[in-house]
């Protein structure tokens, strides 16, 4: 087996959380998800996967702002990094319909990034119910075609948001980290890393930074945080208005 430290994996997730249209349709109970929503958390968990396992990480777009695909595959380039995985939720129509399921692009014309590509969407479909839509060409896609041919790239549409069975799930913490260990043990298979499990704790210990009754501004320090190398979640409380 390797030692994970040998391998530099650059995460991203795609969009931001002001990026207009990446969102869900308006759920029947009312309310929706913005895609970065979802990006944004397996990122977030993938990269606390993958340094248990000893790999260092290299974050495109550590904050909720847009990051251009420009400044996100500059990033990538310039750290000579061994994979560039980009994290996305898929959208067709923007209306609830039944087109569903995972897909995954690569650059199909490199023979490692197409076999990276294979082992990737193995493990997705091996830990999600979703509907397999394959491994695709991913030549058209900005961060694949600009990223340097040295470096495999692959980016996952892990559900569709205008599905509604699947957007039910891509708004759930537990389908977030199911994408998040998958992904991590596809990774630790490419690079020959053995995974190593999460250890179940009784105890925790918290520090909290900041407290909001704005919710963007939470989830907006947050990915300061987090790309600032803390672990960083969100607790929503109520709050008694009477004392």
């Amino acid at each position: 087996m390797n030692d994970g430290s040998k391998f530099l994996i650059a995460l991203d997730d795609g969009h931001g959380m002001e990026t207009a249209g990446k969102r869900t349709p308006v759920f029947p109970e009312g309310g929706f998800m913005k895609e970065n929503e979802f990006n944004s958390r397996v990122v977030e968990i993938l990269n606390e996967e993958l340094k248990r396992c000893g790999f260092r990480t290299l974050l495109t777009a550590p904050t909720d702002k847009d990051t251009s695909l420009y400044d996100r595959v500059k990033k990538a380039n310039d750290a000579d990094v061994d994979l560039f995985l980009s994290v996305h939720a898929n959208a067709f129509k923007g209306e609830w319909g039944d087109w569903g399921g995972i897909t995954t692009f690569a650059y199909v014309a490199d023979e490692t990034s197409k076999r990276y590509g294979q082992i990737i969407h193995k493990w997705l479909m091996k830990g999600t119910e979703m509907r397999d839509r394959g491994v695709k060409d991913g030549s058209w896609l900005y961060i694949v075609r600009k990223t340097k041919k040295s470096i495999p790239t692959i980016l996952v549409e892990c559900g569709f948001m205008d599905n509604l069975r699947e957007a039910r799930l891509l708004i759930t913490e537990a389908y977030r980290k199911e994408c998040a260990v998958e992904l991590a043990k596809a990774i630790c298979e490419i690079f020959n890393v053995e995974y190593v499990k999460e250890e179940k704790s009784s105890k925790l210990y918290k520090v909290q930074v900041g407290a909001f009754r704005v919710k963007n501004n939470a989830l907006r320090l947050a990915k300061e945080l987090r790309g600032k190398g803390y672990d960083t979640y969100i607790v929503e409380d109520e709050v008694d208005e009477t004392k």
